[in-house]
């Protein structure tokens, strides 16, 4: 028991010495951090006090940097923001020129929509007389009348239309209306171009007129309905289908160079709307008038209606000239 008790208390004696080395080490240690803490914070107020001019200046170019930077991205942004306002601006100078153009074009084929047709299948007529050589519209024969007299176009079977029907047919021999149809949209002339075209032969007729030709040319006609087949112009209206699908057909007597009489015929006529029957009779009676077909698919006298806009033209006006000036079973050649 006396060796463990010995033994025991030299073990706490070493574990002592220990400790107290230990402490005077962390001592040692403690000194020499402060003393190295201290030199080293006198170097640092040195260079700041010796470095205090360099530093403002580097802080001067390193803000100057930033400024830099700063104003090279917002010139930068700045210039794509210019392109895009330029654009912008650009776009909106582009739009604030076309709507007038816009809106004249709008408020155009609105209002001559009103008689157009949208033709879902087109209308096929047929002429006596026909001889289609290059772009013309042929001349046939023409009426011979004194100054001043007048057509009497005769409505056979009046009574089978409906009164928008009577209506678009008396339009479209007395009417004296034109518009002007931008020659672009009917495929005619570049855009800006215009041309006139008349919704009734009497207008057109009356246009032809102001040229000086070797028969009278008719500007007067008058309308009226009975059963007995008189008058010049006689249009029979009926509601059977023609076996060859025509729409329309005119057949005129002609006798030592004129015209003596022409007889109209339109069929189906309880399936054509106002629009329809106004542009089936509109060539019908350019027919009648002494126009033969027209070589141009877009022309109202075009064997075939196609067109969107079938009105009389400045080349249908024009060969009424040429017609009632002698020029008979010729050729009108069209400008347009």
């Amino acid at each position: 028991m006396v060796e463990k008790s010995l033994a025991k208390k030299d073990y706490i004696r070493a574990l002592d010495e220990i400790e107290n080395q230990q402490f005077l080490l962390l001592r040692r240690k403690a000194k020499f951090l402060q003393h190295e803490l201290t030199k080293t914070s006198s170097q640092i107020d040195d260079f700041e006090i010796n470095s205090l001019n360099d530093s403002t200046h580097e802080s001067h170019f390193e803000n100057n940097k930033k400024h830099n930077q700063n104003s090279l991205k917002f010139s930068f942004d700045s210039k794509i923001l210019s392109i895009k306002h330029l654009m912008l601006f650009s776009s909106l100078i582009f739009f604030s020129m076309m709507i007038p153009f816009l809106i004249d074009n709008y408020f155009l084929v609105d209002n001559v929509l009103a008689d157009a047709v949208v033709v879902d299948s087109p209308m096929k007529t047929k002429f006596l007389i026909e001889n289609l050589r290059g772009d013309t519209i042929d001349t046939v024969k023409s009426w011979r009348i004194l100054d001043d007299d007048a057509l009497n176009v005769n409505l056979i079977n009046g009574d089978v239309l409906t009164p928008q029907q009577h209506n678009a047919v008396l339009k479209v021999i007395n009417s004296t209306d034109s518009i002007l149809l931008d020659d672009h949209i009917i495929n005619r002339g570049p855009p800006g171009s215009e041309s006139v075209y008349f919704l009734g032969w009497a207008g057109a007729m009356k246009e032809a007129a102001k040229t000086d030709t070797a028969y009278t040319v008719p500007t007067i006609f008058n309308i009226f309905q009975s059963v007995n087949g008189e008058g010049h112009i006689i249009i029979n209206f009926s509601n059977l289908i023609d076996t060859d699908g025509f729409t329309g057909y005119t057949r005129s007597v002609i006798q030592d160079g004129e015209i003596l009489k022409s007889y109209i015929t339109i069929y189906d006529v309880d399936n054509l709307d106002a629009s329809e029957l106004a542009t089936i009779v509109r060539h019908e009676f350019g027919h009648a008038l002494g126009l033969g077909h027209s070589t141009d698919p877009e022309d109202l006298m075009a064997p075939t209606i196609s067109t969107e806009f079938p009105y009389i033209s400045e080349c249908n006006v024009d060969a009424m000239r040429v017609l009632y000036n002698g020029h008979e079973s010729g050729l009108a050649v069209c400008k347009k």
